[in-house]
């Protein structure tokens, strides 16, 4: 099954309340209908507050599985997680960390773009849904998702199937395997 974008979500910087006081961050995003325009840097209407890690060319779009939410739920004993929930803009299906690889090139919608590298879960998710083992058992489980530089600027929305223009070259790693060497897992 190729991958296909079932949702796409954005955010602006807003204060939340968590256990440790209310802080400033973009990572609840919220889900767009129809067609949204994907930017070098990001989708319009999407931000960051926290431009020392995010909002970079090489993370301009965050991609997350949707089977995941449901297994971090389950392994956290808690609700299920929402599309948008761990500040991904896209939610997909049809592939994952052990499938994508790091320099492949989509089409999606009408815009190109390649993949860069997985996302480091951080402590702002932690945070923002006030469980201390959120981030951790993302990382262990390797439930990453990733990141992708925007190559071609276009338009893109929910239901988009990714197609394949450009493969990644020989022996690039999958997300998984990036993931585990720089866990130190190689």
């Amino acid at each position: 099954m190729p991958l296909r974008t079932l949702s796409i979500q954005v955010g602006r910087p807003a204060e939340i309340n968590s256990a440790k006081g209310p802080f400033r961050t973009a990572i609840l995003k919220e889900e767009v209908q129809g067609a949204v325009e994907l930017r070098i840097r990001a989708l319009v209407g999407d931000g960051c507050a926290d431009r020392k890690y995010h909002g970079l060319e090489d993370q301009a779009v965050c991609v997350y599985p949707v089977q995941h939410f449901a297994m971090l739920s389950t392994r956290l004993g808690c609700d299920l997680f929402p599309p948008g929930g761990f500040g991904e803009n896209f939610t997909v299906e049809g592939g994952d960390e052990r499938t994508v690889r790091v320099g492949e090139v989509y089409r999606v919608g009408t815009a190109w773009v390649e993949v860069t590298k997985p996302r480091k879960p951080c402590s702002t998710l932690n945070r923002a849904w006030g469980l201390s083992q959120l981030a951790a058992e993302i990382g262990r489980s390797g439930a990453t998702g990733w990141y992708l530089r925007v190559l071609r600027p276009g338009t893109v929305q929910a239901g988009d199937v990714w197609k394949l223009e450009r493969p990644a070259v020989e022996g690039a790693p999958t997300i998984a395997e990036a993931w585990r060497v720089k866990r130190g897992g190689a």
